[in-house]
């Protein structure tokens, strides 16, 4: 089978099992949030996918030491050190991303500015976004100052760029070609 399908296959399997126990949200919030640590820590990623500890001591250990890691994602992340497929996480993760906004009828929308963004702005462009997409936003922001001014919103796999650096680029690529 192919690495791909492969780690759709574990995606949809562990939105499958949060799913029977009213748990989507939970399990893939749980998820990103190791996933961020997992990604920094070799020693980490070595002891999930050895072989020479039991599935039930990884899920004690990740137990103790990440008390946030729901209990479905600890019990999968040892069944994916069992099944030797750990050099899957990075793909899993991508397929269980796209997997969860499908099935919980959210976007991910994600604004860059110069700026914080106000409670009221963010507020506003949220509706905006819901009345557009008929589908709840999942909002972040990031503050950026290489955009010099405006606002870049992602939603989805769709980018809208009002930036100010876009214009004066898009205004200069006019000038070179004239």
């Amino acid at each position: 089978m192919r690495t791909s399908a492969k780690s759709r296959q574990y995606a949809n399997l562990l939105l499958n099992i949060a799913e029977t126990k009213d748990a989507l949200e939970p399990v893939y919030r749980s998820m990103i949030s190791f996933y961020s640590t997992y990604r920094r820590e070799p020693a980490l990623k070595a002891f999930l996918a050895s072989t020479k500890v039991e599935a039930t001591d990884k899920i004690e250990l990740l137990a103790k030491v990440y008390t946030d890691l729901h209990p479905i994602n600890q019990a999968f992340l040892a069944q994916l050190g069992d099944e030797r497929d750990m050099k899957l996480m990075g793909m899993i993760m991508h397929s269980l991303e796209n997997a969860f906004y499908t099935r919980s009828d959210q976007v991910k929308v994600h604004a860059v500015s110069t700026s914080k963004l106000s409670g009221e702005t963010i507020e506003r462009i949220r509706q905006a976004v819901q009345s557009v997409t008929s589908s709840k936003a999942d909002f972040t922001t990031e503050v950026n100052q290489d955009i010099l001014g405006g606002l870049t919103l992602r939603v989805g796999n769709t980018i809208l760029d009002a930036s100010l650096s876009s214009k004066l680029a898009r205004i200069r690529q006019t000038l070179i070609q004239s």
